[in-house]
């Protein structure tokens, strides 16, 4: 099998260094920082599940963790929470609601985080969630919807403005980009235009999912040739069913 680990840890090792050795034995990679958002930074890359060892900082670390929070919302990670009760609820109640946390009370058992993990990247391996969508809205309300409608069945990252999307997407690879169309400072169809200039994102396809409904608007964006336009007005089952046939004609 297999992935990429990413463990923040901070202190003493001795339980990370045989949740590392476990998981090596599954042909899991595993890279351990520090909680600094820098180191972080560095090492996110390619990860598949992000676990974090909680301590008493934690109560003194706010900016960190809805940084954490954040990082496991826009790119859809797991997190595994190692940690004492007091610590865990501290963590959960700093981050967004709608990422996916596995917490494991001390004590506990390190065989059983390292089996957790296996479980984790096994159902996302063997699951329909192989295409990578991202959102970009300045609504973040409607970016969570969105991402606990789309969550099950595809890999979302979120952005919560064009220029935001731009810089994640010099990054990472996605298989769609939902966009809405009127945003300030940047609005969606010139965040359009912006990526078709560009030879590594001018391939990408994009769907606008808005609200703007009127002619002129629709008329216009047309001309910039996207490859799709969605109301925000659509039930949710319908865009669920509008992607799916999207991805599956583009497979043909």
């Amino acid at each position: 099998m297999a992935g990429k680990i990413l463990v923040i840890n901070q202190g003493t090792a001795l339980m990370v260094n045989r949740l590392v050795s476990l998981l090596k034995e599954a042909e899991i990679d595993s890279a351990v920082v520090e909680p600094v958002v820098r180191k972080i930074d560095s090492a996110k890359g390619g990860v598949d599940v992000i676990v974090f060892f909680t301590g008493d900082y934690v109560f003194d670390a706010q900016d960190f963790l809805i940084y954490l929070g954040k990082l496991c919302f826009d790119t859809g990670k797991p997190l595994c929470l190692v940690g004492y009760d007091k610590e865990l609820e501290k963590v959960r109640n700093s981050i967004h609601k709608e990422v996916p946390v596995h917490e494991f009370p001390r004590p506990f058992d390190v065989k059983n985080l390292a089996a957790e993990i296996v479980t984790l990247l096994s159902s996302d391996k063997g699951n329909s969630r192989e295409k990578t969508i991202l959102l970009v809205d300045d609504d973040t309300t409607y970016l969570r919807m969105m991402q606990g409608c789309l969550g099950p069945k595809y890999k979302v990252a979120a952005a919560s403005s064009g220029v935001q999307g731009i810089e994640y997407l010099a990054g990472h690879t996605v298989d769609l980009i939902l966009l809405d169309y009127d945003m300030p400072v940047t609005p969606g169809p010139q965040i359009l235009k912006m990526l078709r200039n560009e030879q590594s994102t001018k391939k990408i396809p994009v769907i606008f999912l808005t609200g703007k409904n009127d002619r002129e608007s629709v008329m216009k964006v047309m001309s910039l040739k996207p490859d799709g336009y969605i109301l925000k007005s659509t039930n949710q089952e319908d865009i669920l069913a509008t992607l799916h046939n999207f991805f599956k004609t583009k497979s043909l």
